[in-house]
């Protein structure tokens, strides 16, 4: 049997970019997927190609900023598959503006898709996976933005950094059900071809010289780790924050100091 075989996990964000790959991927390994998403067009061709590959797929219209479409989508869920194991929260937005320029529209858009989502997500998927008995998952997309602050992403790096808070108020309450709670914060990925936004080359150089792996990631690396977490080898991991980044968040890699040290008389002539 694949390794999720007989699993059933709701994917966030899934029409495109990394909840894509996330989303195939359990598809692959035997679970039962729900696209959920509000590009219909994208995401209803997702869910199709997966089904004309023999995976199980279902796509849902889900606003995850609506806590009624939250609902619906996780009853859908339940009546198309019977159960959920796995939650995996990775729609987002991006509004990239210094904070004296946005509007209250913009700040409002991103705190609400990410944060909302994963509070009204978390709270609807946890309350089923309680009334089932049998334990679970439940995965926030982060962001190196969550742990290390950037310019022009005052409401992004918020919201990431309250998803770990979430995860871990959440891996306190949920524990005692055996439903754990974790956060994996993706580096810079090569979205390119699966994803309508685009990241500048001039903005990857930039990001990729402060990496110490030297290079951008590859969705499917996102994916391992998402995997892993969800999978029974991570079932004593919870509250914890796993960052896929090349060793950005290690620190400054630029910050090579010019600082000599000074010897007053400890070290033998």
């Amino acid at each position: 049997m694949a390794e999720f075989g007989g699993k059933v996990a709701i994917v966030t964000g899934a029409a495109s970019g990394i909840s894509r790959v996330i989303a195939t991927r359990f598809a692959e390994a035997g679970a039962g997927v729900v696209i959920a998403d509000i590009d219909d067009d994208w995401g209803a061709k997702v869910a199709e190609e997966l089904a004309d590959r023999g995976l199980a797929a279902l796509y849902r219209h889900t606003d995850v900023r609506e806590s009624a479409q939250v609902d619906a989508t996780v009853a859908a869920a339940i009546e198309h598959f019977g159960h959920i194991d796995i939650l995996v929260h990775g729609a987002g937005v991006g509004v990239h503006k210094h904070i004296v320029d946005l509007s209250d529209d913009e700040r409002d858009l991103q705190i609400d898709v990410q944060l909302r989502g994963a509070f009204l997500l978390s709270r609807a998927v946890g309350r089923q996976l309680i009334a089932q008995g049998e334990g679970g998952r439940i995965i926030l997309i982060g962001s190196t933005a969550g742990n290390n602050a950037r310019p022009k992403s005052g409401p992004h790096a918020a919201s990431k950094a309250a998803e770990i808070q979430l995860a871990r108020v959440l891996a306190l309450e949920l524990g005692s059900h055996g439903i754990t709670a974790n956060v994996v914060s993706p580096g810079l990925t090569d979205i390119s071809d699966i994803s309508k936004t685009v990241q500048s080359r001039e903005y990857q150089q930039v990001f990729v010289q402060q990496v110490p792996l030297g290079r951008l990631a590859v969705p499917d690396e996102i994916a391992d780790a998402v995997l892993f977490i969800a999978s029974d080898r991570a079932r004593f991991i919870t509250g914890q924050l796993l960052c896929v980044d090349g060793g950005y968040s290690a620190g400054k890699l630029s910050i090579d100091g010019p600082h000599q040290a000074v010897d007053f008389g400890q070290l033998p002539e």
